[in-house]
């Protein structure tokens, strides 16, 4: 999955959902109904670096990791969230710097979750504010989390920093009421918090629109909270360096249309680009799957009973279950300006998708990786990203990227 760390700064509405993800409101990119599919190029990424676990005793990585890397590939930088540290290492995995640690002062991070590029440096956010450094790991400043920032009363999450040192920040998810209150939001906004003469402001960039995401079942009396696993609200990246936001849309009539919109920080649409791919069928057997795994929540999260047929039954009529997957979940903007995504219910789980940003028309790339391997960022000549084994632990890897050769 894309962006796990964003499990950890969005717990409140994580609780509710099976992944974390945005479904925005946009105008536009809604093309004129054409079913001719999106030409593809074939990439294959094949093994070249890895290290983690056992290298020289200093790589043992925690579960939470976001890997970055420069253009010209010459270094990797790892965030381990759990150790509260960012390395520098060399392609080899070799450290060159290690930068920050736990605790509050200058340098230092607080539970940190996202590593992000820019021009001449990068940043961390953790949970109460931006760190930035250098390219070299030097402390270059600090910018907290405006205090006092709120969107209909209630407080609001922050998720990046743009050039201009405005905030990206989302309405707090307690603004979503469950089915069957009287008065439900369905919507959640798309906050930029900027200074204004020493006053921190809101405006609102988009909604997030959840309508009909969430449903509920009776158990023991009171309602169980359960999401749709089939209907795929929208998600969204940061592009700090040209201040905008990317948006992936896949709630339209068409099977296997992916609509992606980058929007402005001032609210203006830069970019807009519709992907065709192959819709993938929903099977009855993922159908039965994901009612047994969902059961199996139930039972567990609420002490009842075990998974009887009267329980599945009330949780598959629950769903809105239609004939096609989503065509994406989440995608992930890479520092080449690529846009990946992997389509969910495809039955070779080594296929990602990779979209060119500004890119109206034209093929895209169709990346064959190993199946255990999710990429974090792209360089001209890498993926780079966390492999897990057996035992689900983490190595970071690099593939090199080389175009397949036709028969």
């Amino acid at each position: 999955m894309f962006d796990v760390l964003f499990h950890r700064g969005f717990r409140g509405l994580v609780a509710r959902t099976a992944c974390p993800v945005i479904l925005l409101a946009l105008v536009g990119c809604e093309g004129d109904g054409s079913t001719a599919l999106t030409p593809v190029e074939e990439w294959t990424a094949q093994a070249e670096y890895e290290f983690g676990d056992q290298l020289e005793g200093d790589a043992l990585f925690g579960f939470f990791l976001d890997v970055r890397v420069p253009a010209d590939g010459s270094n990797v930088y790892v965030l381990d969230s759990e150790a509260s540290e960012v390395t520098i290492r060399n392609p080899g995995g070799a450290v060159i710097r290690r930068v920050g640690r736990a605790g509050e002062g200058p340098g230092e991070f607080s539970s940190p979750s996202r590593l992000v590029f820019f021009d001449d440096g990068f940043y961390v956010r953790d949970d109460r504010r931006i760190t930035r450094f250098t390219r070299d790991g030097e402390l270059t400043g600090t910018d907290a989390f405006p205090r006092g920032v709120d969107y209909r009363a209630l407080g609001v999450q922050y998720w990046a920093m743009f050039t201009d040192r405005s905030f990206l920040a989302l309405a707090s998810p307690h603004t979503l009421e469950m089915p069957g209150s009287q008065d439900p939001t369905e919507d959640l906004a798309l906050l930029r918090v900027s200074e204004d003469r020493g006053s921190w402001t809101t405006e609102t960039l988009a909604l997030s629109s959840f309508k009909d995401y969430f449903s509920s079942i009776p158990v023991d009396g009171d309602p169980f909270p359960v999401n749709q696993p089939w209907l795929a609200p929208d998600h969204f990246q940061e592009d700090p360096r040209n201040n905008s936001i990317v948006v992936s849309r896949t709630r339209t009539t068409l099977p296997g249309v992916v609509d992606l919109v980058e929007v402005s920080t001032t609210g203006d649409t830069l970019w807009t680009r519709r992907i065709h791919l192959p819709p993938i069928p929903l099977s009855e057997d993922s159908i039965v799957a994901k009612v047994d795994e969902m059961a199996a929540v139930v039972v567990q999260a609420a002490a009842t009973g075990t998974g009887s047929p009267r329980l599945k039954s009330r949780i598959r009529d629950s769903w809105m279950i239609p004939e096609y997957w989503p065509a994406v979940r989440q995608i992930r903007l890479m520092s080449n300006g690529e846009i990946w995504f992997r389509p969910p219910g495809h039955d070779d789980r080594r296929i990602w998708y990779a979209v060119r940003k500004g890119e109206e028309d034209g093929a895209i790339r169709k990346v064959f990786a190993p199946e255990s391997f999710v990429p974090h960022d792209v360089n001209d000549t890498h993926v780079w990203g966390v492999r897990r084994d057996e035992m689900d632990v983490g190595y970071v890897a690099g593939l090199r990227l080389e175009r397949a050769a036709r028969e």
